[in-house]
Parts: structure tokens; sequence; C-alpha cells
């Protein structure tokens, strides 16, 4: 199985985006496509954009290739799935003309459904919108499965719309599991209570989530997108996005990934990448490229140039790949080929003084005329950033407030002489100190 995921398309990207598929794919031999869904980014239905997407689902129906296409939390416009339209149409037209004989299908997942995949049984758990209609159904109490059901028991309760929800989700899921003794799992939805590696937020059921609790079990394995950094924890493999979506998506590095069983192939792909690089990990000493810098020791700054960037990129790749360690569940096979142009790349340089006059003193000249863009970003003062390098622990600082202010104003002074009293004036303000 080819496993592709939270595309994000839009007319502006789509034609990079689909070229990049078409490449992965057609340097595989895998009859089997699933999209995972997120087709559109912030429910903004760009039908140029989804048109052009419908046609390559087309092309490789053409090819022979079975091709699933699960709804994704930003798919549905109402109650109406973006790909309504061309899920009516295809159904229409097929209806009567391969009956049971067809070999290869388009299947638009929009509800849960178990499908025999390559000798595995697959449950499709889209991101759905009919959960009313469900029954939860405990039925006998099996003792491996007490606590979820005592979970979900719980969440039936909630007066929040969003934790009914999730009850009837995993209600779902657990049935499933319940009636076929080993079970992969494709779903698009969070994982609650966990700080899974590399992610900043931790989800709830509030937000819609399936319990932490089916990440234990030994029998399932569960794959999803919706979250768009990439990792594996326990049986749970997180696919990422295709792109960088935004910003905020910085020092990602996107895969695609080809499945069987327990195994992936991991293989990356740079769509739009932003890389955020902290000006003081530059430095060289006796002609040799260094990531940190101790001017102590006589390191001198340097230039970002296409050396230390190239350089940071591999760096920023082998972090990624750490992702991928952390369960051994699953094993990765990781593709070490990728192709990057400069012209695709944003950069921002974080720097204590953001001027634009200087800029060619933080980054060489010719390196900056081939990136997509550049932007400097200063440096944020903040409380943990402080408690660190004063060496300090959070417990004594919470203990003793006052000790915090006082600290707080020498580290301003020493770290900005010029503009610290900018720093306090702000900070006075707004009665942190």
């Amino acid at each position: 199985m080819l496993l592709i995921w939270d595309l994000h398309i839009n007319s502006r990207i789509k034609d990079k985006i689909i070229n990049e598929l078409k490449s992965y794919i057609s340097s595989s031999s895998e009859k089997n496509i699933i999209f995972l869904g997120d087709y559109v980014y912030h429910f903004s239905y760009d039908r140029w954009a989804l048109l052009s997407l419908y046609t390559l689902f087309l092309e490789l129906y053409s090819q022979w290739k079975n091709v699933y296409i699960l709804s994704g939390n930003h798919d549905w416009l109402g109650s109406t799935f973006v790909f309504e339209e061309a899920k009516m149409t295809y159904e229409m037209i097929t209806k009567n003309i391969f009956s049971d004989q067809k070999w290869w299908k388009i299947e638009f997942v929009t509800s849960p459904k178990v499908e025999n995949i390559e000798w595995e049984d697959v449950l499709f758990l889209p991101y759905y919108l009919n959960t009313q209609k469900l029954e939860p159904l405990f039925g006998n109490v099996w003792v491996e499965y007490t606590e979820i059901e005592n979970t979900i028991k719980s969440l039936l309760q909630s007066k929040k719309k969003n934790e009914q929800i999730s009850a009837h989700i995993n209600q779902v899921l657990l049935d499933y599991i319940k009636k076929y003794p080993k079970l992969t799992v494709i779903h698009h939805y969070y994982i609650e209570w966990v700080n899974f590696p590399w992610q900043r937020a931790r989800f709830y059921f509030n937000d819609i989530a399936l319990s932490h609790l089916f990440c234990d079990l030994e029998n399932i394995k569960m794959i999803s997108s919706h979250l768009h950094q990439g990792f594996v924890y326990k049986n749970y493999l997180c696919t990422g996005s295709v792109r960088n979506t935004s910003p905020l998506e910085v020092n990602h590095v996107k895969t695609l990934f080809q499945y069987s069983h327990n195994s992936i192939k991991w293989k990356m792909i740079f769509i739009s990448p932003y890389f955020l690089i902290d000006s003081s990990s530059l430095g060289v000493r006796n002609n040799e490229l260094l990531f940190s810098v101790d001017w102590e020791s006589g390191w001198e700054m340097k230039q970002l140039d296409e050396i230390s960037l190239d350089q940071f990129i591999l760096d920023t790749i082998e972090q990624n790949k750490k992702n991928y360690f952390w369960s051994e569940h699953w094993k990765v096979e990781f593709d070490s080929e990728f192709h990057l142009n400069k012209k695709d790349i944003s950069v921002f340089l974080k720097v204590d003084d953001v001027d634009y006059d200087k800029i060619f003193e933080y980054m060489d000249e010719n390196l900056y005329k081939k990136l997509k863009d550049f932007k400097l970003k200063k440096h944020v003062v903040v409380s943990k950033d402080l408690s660190n390098k004063l060496d300090i622990e959070w417990k004594n600082l919470s203990q003793w407030f006052s000790d915090r202010k006082n600290l707080l104003k020498d580290y301003l002074k020493a770290k900005y002489p010029e503009d610290n009293e900018k720093y306090l004036d702000f900070l006075r303000k707004e009665k942190i100190l």
C-alpha cells in the first residue's frame, strides 16, 4: 500500500503536489493507493485544485490501481464531502458496468468500513459526521477492553458535544476490534492525552479523539494523518502531511510511505519547506563548519551560505528520522535520496537585531538570490530559556515570585543592554514586573 496524507491542495501549489505524487507512484508497483484525508485547507473549497486531484484519481484508476479516498476533518463543508459530486458521478457510471467482476476501483470512504487488502483486514475510519445514528453496543464485557469501555461510558455522560462524539467514535473502533482478531486501523483522528514525540500540542476527547489505550493493544496497528509531523509510538504510525502548510511547520521533513504489514519505507518529499536557523548556531573553527558557538574558544561567526544551509538540512533530516525510533512495532527503511531546489526553500534566521540593511552580514548574497524567501526573526526571551541559562529550577522560580522578577530584570539588562528599558516598560505595563 502507498499512503498519501493531508495534501491541503490549492491552485498555487497543485502542480507541484500532483507532479511529486505521480513521480512517487510511478516508481512503485503498488496496486493500492490510500489517501488519508484533508484535501482542502482551512475548509477552503478550491474547485480547480480539487478537479486536478480528481483527475489524478482517474488516472490511477486507468492504471488499474485501487484508489481509496478517506474524508478528513477539513473535507466537510456543512454536511457535504468535498468530493461528493465526484463520488456520486463515479458510482452512477460504474454501478452497472462491472458489477462484482470489477478488479480495481475508486472508493470514496466517508463512513467506517473494512476491506481486506494484501491479506490484511483494514478498517478505514475516516472523519465522518453521522455519529448520532450509532448506538453504543457494550454487550459482553471483555476483560482486555474493560478500561476502554469504562472510558466510553464516562464520555457518554458528558454534557460536551465533542466528548459525546468521541464516545461514539471510540465505540465503533472497539466494536470492530472485537469482531476482527487482527486489524490495521487507518483513521483520521487525534489520539488523546499523549505527548507524542516532537509534538508541541496534546489533545483531548473534547477535540474529538481516540483513547490512548488503543495504542497499548498488541493485536492492532493504527495509522493516521491529521497531525502534520510524522512519528511512531507503540502500535501507532502518524504519517504527517505531504507539504509544509505554513511557516509554523519549520524544520519538518515531509515523507511518503510504502506500507506492508509492520514495515514502512520512508521517502522524503520537499514541497515549499521552511527552515528556521538560529544565527548563534553557525560557527567555524579551523575551517571546519560547526553548529554551535563558543566565543571563549575562539570560534568565529559565520554567514549562512550554501554549505552551512545544506549541512543544516542534513542535520534536520537526521533529527526527523529520530521520530521513528520510538517503537519496536514498526520496521522503518529510510530512503536517503531526495531532491531539493534552493528556489523552493524559505529560510527564517533568528538574530538579535532585525536590520535588513545588514542582511548580508548574516547571509551570503548568492544564497539569498537563490532562495524562495528569506526573513530575519528576532530572538524571543521566554521563561524557559531564562531558567535554563541561569540554571535555576522552575519550582524555585514559582515559589519565589519576587526572585523571579529580579532574575528577569537582571537577565534583560545583561542580554539587551541597549534595549532593556523598552522590555522592562512593557513588562511593567503588563503588570509582570
